[in-house]
């Protein structure tokens, strides 16, 4: 069943390059805008890809000053349009191969805070929750951007020693606590609709609820008149870590942190393990089980053989003893499973929202279900927005820190029910 709002969008305006002289309409000699969001990335990038027959660019002495502003949406009545400014940073020249008067242009962008950011120092000791204190040196970006934040547990001292924005920004997730969410994995990302200093853990308890739903099937024919062409999957790729040694030398599983209190002559520990603790973290699904058989985990994945060693600070709520552990078993478990999609362009879409995918069985028999495990919830960790000349569609990176608990036979691995 066809659907004229599949793989389309619509521009709102032209797209204008501005530089020192003057203007360039871009608008009708682009062949690719692509726009990527990530999680664990500070800013924003874009690569405009442009075919150039008439020397129209030919005016333009790239020097890094240059912006544009891209407005687009797709075209469902309900959602969200989306506006960026972008400022060049590199920019490639070639020349076609068909006829040397055409010059292809790559226009490598980042938004404008990044360079904003790059000449600032951030020198300050700070007494107040983390959060408080990202809030305080974002402001001083002077960006026209919101900033969304979650809240920190506790407050205590700490300084900032000389350095820009975003690795203050990276500085401050590394001791970020949440007393609920005891992963404690923040980040600070950008996203189509502003800034974000966000628990990952949080993210997902927040947004599962809420999860988009998308459907493969590997025959492109079994599209029915209930099934919305906009959140049928067009090209899957499944990536699972089966590494299990790997696992065993990292501590994925199981790690620690040993801090050395020399004022009142001990060593602290804090461990993780994978068999006690799997429990305790916000899992996707609300039927969740471990990555590993228990057989495995209690031969070898339940060893600490990890451990990173710390100084005792004389602040009550430094937590990064506790904090180091946590993470690495989260962060670790997150990176595991990797599935990459295609879908029909969809400006209502961002990194760190969840997808619910319901992956039919790839046996040729005509009761297709789900597929075992790799069906369920995925957090969205990278999104490209793709447009084209009249085309548009979202390449995304989902990563799963558990399986679905969707199988027969449970009692393999650790399952957690809510």
């Amino acid at each position: 069943m066809s659907n004229p709002t599949a793989n389309h969008y619509e521009l709102s305006e032209d797209i204008i390059l501005n530089f020192a002289k003057g203007t360039v309409n871009l608008t009708d000699s682009f062949t690719n805008i692509l726009i990527e969001e990530d999680l664990f990335k500070p800013s924003l990038s874009c690569t405009l890809t442009l075919i150039d027959a008439t020397d129209s660019l030919g005016v333009v002495d790239f020097d890094g000053t240059e912006t544009f502003k891209i407005t687009f949406k797709s075209l469902r009545e309900d959602d969200e349009e989306i506006s960026l400014t972008f400022r060049v940073y590199k920019v490639n020249i070639e020349i076609s191969e068909e006829k040397s008067d055409i010059k292809l242009y790559n226009l490598h962008c980042v938004t404008p805070e990044h360079y904003t950011q790059a000449i600032m120092d951030i020198n300050q000791s700070f007494t107040v929750p983390i959060h408080e204190a990202v809030e305080s040196v974002f402001g001083r970006l002077g960006s026209e951007r919101k900033l969304e934040t979650h809240k920190c547990t506790g407050t205590y001292t700490y300084i900032v020693p000389g350095m820009t924005p975003f690795e203050t920004f990276e500085f401050l997730q590394r001791r970020a606590y949440d007393s609920k969410f005891r992963s404690s994995l923040f980040t600070f990302y950008e996203d189509a609709d502003g800034y974000h200093f966000k628990n990952i853990e949080r993210l997902i308890g927040e947004n599962k609820k809420d999860a988009i739903p998308y459907r493969y099937s590997p025959n492109a024919n079994m599209t029915t008149e209930d099934n919305d062409p906009m959140t049928n999957i067009e090209g899957l790729k499944i990536e699972a870590n089966k590494d299990v040694l790997k696992k065993i030398k990292s501590g994925a599983y199981a790690n620690a942190a040993k801090e050395l209190d020399l004022i009142n002559q001990r060593v602290n520990v804090s461990t993780v393990q994978v068999k006690e603790d799997f429990i305790t973290f916000e899992h996707l699904d609300d039927a969740a089980m471990s990555l590993d058989s228990k057989a495995i985990i209690d031969e070898s994945l339940n060893v600490i053989n990890s451990t990173q060693w710390l100084n005792k600070t004389n602040e009550e709520d430094d937590k990064r003893a506790i904090l180091i552990p946590r993470r690495k078993f989260y962060f670790d478990c997150l990176s595991q499973v990797e599935t990459q999609i295609v879908v029909p362009g969809n400006s209502n879409l961002r990194v760190g929202k969840v997808l619910d995918l319901d992956i039919l069985e790839l046996a040729a028999n005509e009761d297709k279900g789900q597929e075992p495990k790799v069906s369920g919830k995925y957090l969205v960790t990278r999104l490209m927005h793709d447009l084209g000349q009249g085309s548009y569609r979202c390449s995304m990176i989902l990563n799963k820190e558990s399986y679905n608990a969707n199988v027969e036979d449970l009692t393999k691995n650790i399952v957690v029910k809510k």
